[in-house]
């Protein structure tokens, strides 16, 4: 009579194969069902990180370090290094008792999802924090959650929304001739231009102006954005220069009598520039320190 027993030898086998199984699943990302944000596996060469999550509110990115119990109880502001292969992010993290939170800009996000695994250090207080994490399953991870994240709240600022019909693009049309001329001698078209003007205080003016039509020439949006300035009875002086982005003014911010202007790029970013010496100039990026 046949055994229905397994053989020994099948037995181990089939162990050691869970067993591997299992340990691969651990290395793994997964998603929090609902949640933008994603476990990460275990940390690894840490000696104060006990786990950490990938998190997405109003589209900003912010990974949470959770601290072992022997290592908490301390806040402040810190710096972090976020390191996947030759990318090195560094960037602002805040420790709050038993967390840490680094936000993470949306360039990192390419590595996080193409690269192998990840190392954290953060610095800048009494004790620092390091930890390698696996990045196996990341890219199906981010892509998974990315859709959940928020949109941005923009309610406190006033959207800029150029148009074709409006008088102001005749007067884009004219400050943008030269442009309007090289785009029809690269691509063979005329591209789309609007506009929209913003009274500033007393006699000073904006024109936001946007040239559209081709991907390849203007990058990803498909569409640049010129900014006019006019103060009085001056003429109009261009004032600053980008891609397409979705742009509005901060009406409580004023910079030399001239309002900040916020920007989101096609990337999600959220960029806020400042009227400095005649002209609108992008943040300027001081060195980040730990209090």
């Amino acid at each position: 009579m046949r055994s229905s027993s397994w053989p020994a030898a099948t037995i181990s086998v089939w162990l050691l194969a869970s067993a591997s199984g299992s340990a691969l699943a651990a290395e793994r990302w997964s998603s929090i069902d609902g949640q933008a944000s994603a476990q990460l596996p275990p940390p690894t060469r840490t000696k104060s990180i006990d786990s950490a999550r990938l998190n997405c509110s109003e589209q900003k990115w912010q990974l949470m370090l959770a601290l072992m119990p022997e290592m908490q109880g301390t806040n402040g502001a810190r710096t972090a290094v976020t390191s996947v292969g030759s990318e090195r992010f560094e960037t602002a993290a805040t420790r709050d008792g038993t967390s840490v939170a680094i936000d993470l800009p949306s360039d990192a996000l390419p590595p996080l999802r193409a690269g192998i695994r990840m190392d954290v250090s953060v610095t800048g207080g009494e004790i620092d924090h390091r930890a390698r994490f696996s990045l196996i399953g990341s890219r199906r991870i981010i892509d998974e959650i990315a859709p959940r994240c928020s949109k941005r709240d923009m309610s406190a600022y006033k959207a800029i929304s150029p148009g074709e019909l409006k008088p102001e693009a005749i007067l884009a049309r004219e400050l943008l001739a030269d442009e309007i001329k090289a785009f029809r001698s690269a691509t063979k078209s005329a591209p789309s231009v609007a506009a929209a003007m913003e009274p500033v205080d007393g006699d000073r003016r904006l024109l936001f102006a946007t040239l559209c039509g081709s991907s390849w020439y203007y990058g990803n949006s498909g569409c640049n954005m010129t900014i006019h300035a006019q103060s009085g009875s001056d003429g109009w002086t261009r004032v600053y220069e980008t891609e397409g982005v979705s742009m509005h003014i901060d009406p409580k911010s004023l910079s030399q009598g001239w309002p900040n202007l916020v920007a989101l790029t096609f990337d999600g970013d959220e960029i806020v520039w400042s009227w400095m010496g005649g002209s609108y100039q992008p943040p300027i990026v001081e060195e980040l320190r730990g209090g």
